[in-house]
């Protein structure tokens, strides 16, 4: 029962002086006494009022204790309010059946015992009160079942619904797979066999112009494998087993810097040589080839944006506490505005434009899907012109 709320004790005699000595005796701060002089009052007041206990004098003209009881016994509104029988005349043992009979549940008799009186009301009241309360809460945890059956009921709709989206989705990224590619490859080969096959009749402006249209084709080509890694990421199943973190960040750091090698026999001025710090990594439990894709993304992220600066740094590090462990790679490049952080993570969604750093706006989107399908979170610091920090966090293995 809430503390502000008081228990109501309806005490009905047709002498107001015992009715009186009663809650002389029974008074506390969380009761409430609601008086009767007779039996009908008695069961008007029952019929709107909450009762919590009733003390009924037996003895009472017109109708007696005994038939107040049988009444309030048979209605279901009223039949569980504790009733306790005051008698100063009726000791006998049959007229004590009798009372239990009409649904008393104990007895007090006149003239009363302070102690006992005391001592039988609070033990039933404190009874009384807590079957209340255990039916209220068997009430509220029925409808909370309820509204769990509905919610069941919904998520499984919002499944299957999303099944069908699913599907629908995959068939979508099949047909852009096959929809897309097929005129870039042709805008691609046809601009690479008129470079090759006409060179005499071109001149540089022209040569330049086809250029163009093969970088853009090609650049439409990454972002359209892009997005269907993207699509691809809501749909796979993690194979997680343990991961040697450290290992593997080696592993992307010498695999990105043979491609850089290549690009650079191509292009030496593109980008400087980052040196590359690697911490102690814990070890993780996850999807191997998903992580990889995870550290390749942001390390290549920290090579390109730091990229155009003197003197290059990326680090590689981790933390941890007591519920995750988190992981970091920190560049010395153009960072960010911080203001601007929470565009980082969405799809085609850019800090910087393709004439400053290439790039297809959705490496970090598909980091965010990875991280958060292995029960972990993204983020990331930075400064304009003073480099940034990405973060992602794994939850601690499961000890087997």
């Amino acid at each position: 029962m809430p503390d502000n709320e008081k228990a109501n004790i309806l005490i009905v005699d047709d002498k107001a002086n015992n009715i009186f000595a009663l809650e002389e005796i029974l008074s506390r701060p969380d009761r409430h006494f609601i008086r009767a002089t007779n039996g009908q009052e008695a069961l008007k007041i029952v019929l709107n009022e909450t009762i919590d206990l009733i003390i009924l004098d037996v003895q009472m003209p017109d109708m007696d204790g005994f038939e107040v009881a049988k009444i309030l016994k048979s209605h279901n509104r009223t039949k569980d309010i504790p009733i306790i029988f005051a008698s100063a005349e009726k000791k006998e043992h049959r007229f004590m059946m009798k009372g239990f009979e009409e649904g008393a549940v104990d007895y007090l008799y006149k003239p009363l015992d302070p102690a006992v009186t005391s001592a039988k009301v609070s033990v039933l009241l404190q009874l009384h009160l807590q079957k209340k309360e255990l039916v209220a809460k068997n009430l509220q945890l029925e409808n909370a079942h309820g509204e769990i059956r509905q919610l069941n009921a919904d998520l499984e709709r919002n499944i299957a619904l999303l099944q069908v989206a699913n599907k629908e989705l995959e068939s979508f990224s099949y047909s852009v797979s096959h929809d897309l590619r097929t005129p870039l490859r042709s805008i691609d080969g046809y601009s690479r066999i008129i470079l090759e096959d006409h060179q005499a009749v071109l001149n540089d402006e022209l040569r330049r112009l086809l250029g163009n249209i093969r970088t853009s084709s090609t650049r439409m080509g990454i972002l359209i494998d892009h997005l269907l890694e993207f699509s691809r990421l809501g749909r796979r199943k993690l194979v997680k087993r343990p991961v040697d973190l450290t290992e593997m960040a080696h592993r992307v750091v010498r695999d990105l810097e043979q491609g850089h090698d290549q690009d650079q026999d191509h292009d030496p001025d593109h980008q400087r040589t980052a040196v590359i710090r690697i911490g102690s990594l814990p070890p993780a439990e996850g999807d191997p080839v998903l992580l990889y894709q995870v550290l390749v993304n942001l390390v290549s992220n920290a090579i390109k944006y730091s990229g155009k600066i003197q003197a290059p740094e990326i680090e590689i590090g981790a933390s941890e506490n007591g519920e995750e462990r988190i992981y970091f790679v920190k560049d010395n490049g153009v960072g960010f505005n911080m203001e601007y952080a929470h565009r980082l993570f969405g799809v085609f969604q850019r800090l910087h434009g393709n004439d400053e750093f290439e790039g297809t706006g959705v490496g970090l989107a598909i980091v965010q899907r990875i991280i958060e399908k292995h029960g972990g979170r993204v983020w990331a610091e930075g400064r304009p012109k003073e480099g940034a920090t990405f973060f992602f966090s794994l939850p601690h293995p499961i000890i087997q």
